[in-house]
């Protein structure tokens, strides 16, 4: 009988590094829009 593995750690590792650089870049894109957005609101209000 073969063993036959759902998860194979080995052909996931690529694609979780792949998911977590994507997080991370869209986490800096999101900050530096959440601070110029921040930037602008202070100024208009002024």
């Amino acid at each position: 009988m073969e063993f036959y593995s759902y998860l194979n750690i080995f052909e996931t590792k690529g694609l979780e590094y792949l998911i977590v650089i994507g997080f991370l870049v869209l986490f800096v894109f999101f900050i530096r829009y959440i601070s110029s957005s921040d930037g602008k609101l202070k100024s208009g209000k002024k």
